[in-house]
């Protein structure tokens, strides 16, 4: 029977944790507190039941609906007395999440990237009714379902911006999301804190 020569076993004499015991318990406790924040009450991110952050603005006409054309983004000014926020103004041609009109085609949403502020002003893809690429890490997002990340680095949708119609003018009347850059959103004739 060979016998292991005592410089291979090192000076442990039994009292040592092995390298096999070491990521075992390393192991189980990592998924321990993994595990653990992932069942239903302990996760970090937000309930999927809690509504979006509603924002309710002064009525503001921000356009007619009468010169819309399809596709056609417009552009305007929106989010408070002295905050101002460049939104896009789209009818999409196809009904769409938060839409008003006969089609409920008719969207508004901020256009500033909620990743890092690129502006996306007056980007966008008729073909696939998408904002976007935003220049600075190409996110995407889809206008015809509130404004949801396609595809990039952002990990929230693009704040939209409530309609409602006042004969033939749209009027925007408040906010759904964070606009980027505030730790809050307008108020009505206040500024939010900047971040």
């Amino acid at each position: 029977m060979p016998t292991t020569p005592s410089s291979l076993t090192g000076p442990c004499l039994g009292d040592c944790l092995s390298r096999r015991h070491f990521l075992a318990v390393t192991g189980a406790t990592t998924a321990t507190v993994v595990l653990g924040d992932v069942f239903p009450g302990r996760v970090w991110g937000q309930d999927p039941q809690t509504p979006a952050e509603l924002t309710t603005l002064s009525r503001t006409p921000i356009g007619r609906l009468s010169e819309l054309q399809a596709d056609v983004p417009v552009m305007f000014d929106y989010g408070g007395e002295n905050a101002i926020n460049t939104c896009m103004l789209v009818k999409l041609g196809e009904k769409a999440g938060g839409g008003i009109g006969e089609d409920q085609d008719v969207v508004a949403f901020s256009s500033r990237c909620t990743h890092m502020g690129g502006d996306i002003e007056g980007i966008y893809n008729a073909q696939y009714k998408v904002a976007g690429p935003c220049p600075e890490h190409l996110t995407t997002f889809d206008l015809t379902r509130h404004g949801m990340v396609v595809a990039g680095h952002a990990t929230q949708a693009l704040p939209q911006i409530l309609l409602e119609f006042d004969g033939d003018d749209i009027v925007a009347v408040g906010i759904v999301g964070l606009l980027y850059g505030y730790a809050n959103n307008p108020t009505l004739g206040n500024a939010p804190d900047s971040q």
